[in-house]
């Protein structure tokens, strides 16, 4: 991989996504380090550049420049195999992940994991369709043990079904809409912010993700 990088290094192509996933970390890894953060930005996704506009991204990064030096150096020394993946949606929430082995695309999600809570994204969305499936036992398994004391399914359903209900929709289809946003990981724990000053926060329990209560 150093090798591609010193290849690289005198031409162009170290700046445009390659045909290769490693290429295109490389050319990131350059970009960053010769401080060009709008080449840098132009190797983003549009998904990307839809919730961070370069000016978040210029701001976040000038801001940070001893993080900004570690992490370009530290792009520069992939681990090889490359493990390629790909994910694809489907339905309304279902996201399935495919992985590259021997020039094959396979499936490497669970199909049969409803509701799962491998990542922070994947419990947030495994909360809404829960919720809106009033499966409670489901909400319970995802709420943090510190925060599950006094709470039963039967009390929930009663407390969400009564005066809070217009509130917890309302909540539902922010959580919803915004399911895409950005989260930010920090070790076991893990912050999405969304719409207006709110922000859902997430914990990694027994080697699971839960959510806290959304705001």
């Amino acid at each position: 991989m150093l090798g591609c990088l010193v290849a690289l290094s005198g031409c162009g192509a170290a700046q445009k996504p390659g045909a290769r996933s490693e290429d295109t970390v490389l050319a990131l890894a350059r970009a960053l380090s010769e401080g060009k953060l709008d080449v840098a930005y132009a190797l983003m996704s549009p998904e990307y550049k839809q919730h961070v506009s370069f000016e978040q991204w210029q701001k976040q990064l000038t801001e940070n420049p001893q993080e900004l030096t570690e992490t370009s150096s530290q792009l520069t020394h992939l681990q090889p195999p490359t493990r390629e993946e790909a994910y694809v949606r489907y339905g309304d929430d279902g996201e399935l992940r495919l992985r590259k082995v021997e020039g094959r695309w396979l499936v490497d999600s669970d199909v049969l994991s409803f509701y799962d809570q491998s990542t922070p994204r994947a419990a947030l969305v495994a909360f809404v369709r829960a919720m809106e499936a009033k499966r409670y036992d489901v909400v319970m398994r995802l709420i943090p043990n510190a925060d599950k004391e006094g709470m039963t399914t039967d009390g929930m359903a009663t407390a969400w079904a009564g005066e809070a209900r217009e509130e917890v929709e309302r909540m539902l289809t922010s959580l919803h809409d915004h399911r895409d946003d950005p989260i930010e990981i920090a070790g076991d724990h893990a912050t999405m912010a969304y719409g207006e000053r709110r922000r859902v926060q997430f914990v990694r329990e027994d080697g699971v993700w839960k959510i806290e209560d959304p705001q």
